[in-house]
């Protein structure tokens, strides 16, 4: 993969109901969670603010300055919740397996590599725990508004459950978080 992500810098957080998203990743305020694809951790800080001591988000992105501003702005804000790391999702994941309750992925996986997500499905399925939460946020399959501008290149729920089930993530619900995004939410075997 290339050293700057193709979308770096740019974040949907705004575009989505943070409150329904963040009600359909949490497990729990003192489980360990995982952002894929953090850049410079809107996600993460968002989430590592509702979360309770005891509780841990690794965030992971290829972008280094992304990881740079996302560490400091983390310590700024004094929430030590937070272990965020450059890493290619392409490649193994440097995590424990079964060390994560739930991971999630913020309007990133339409921009992966179709050869590169059967395997990240794999690397997300060795880290979670028995029974963890995989939840992806994409935009919605029309070629209108932010994300890719063709609809073929945009990720539905359908398309998300034929990239996930043979990796043995059950489909639990998919959610409406707003005019142009939605999360799916799986439950790992």
């Amino acid at each position: 993969m290339e050293s700057k992500p193709k979308a770096a810098g740019k974040s949907s957080i705004d575009l989505i109901d943070q409150d329904l998203a963040f009600d359909n990743i949490m497990v729990g305020s003192r489980a360990t969670y995982l952002d894929l694809g953090c850049g410079a951790g809107n996600y993460t800080l968002a989430l590592a603010r509702r979360l309770g001591a005891g509780s841990l988000v690794y965030a992971l992105d290829l972008w280094e300055e992304g990881i740079a501003a996302l560490t400091e702005r983390a310590r700024e804000e004094g929430l030590g919740n937070v272990e965020a790391k450059v890493a290619d999702l392409s490649r193994t994941l440097d995590l424990p397996t079964g060390s994560v309750d739930a991971a999630f992925m913020a309007t990133v996986l339409h921009d992966l590599p179709e050869e590169a997500r059967p395997g990240l499905m794999e690397e997300i399925k060795r880290v979670l725990v028995p029974g963890g939460v995989l939840a992806l946020i994409e935009f919605k399959k029309f070629a209108k508004g932010p994300g890719p501008s063709d609809p073929e290149k945009r990720i539905g729920p359908e398309d998300a459950d034929r990239l996930t089930a043979p990796h043995g993530f059950v489909h639990d619900t998919v959610v409406d978080l707003g005019e142009v995004t939605y999360l799916v939410r799986y439950i790992g075997k």
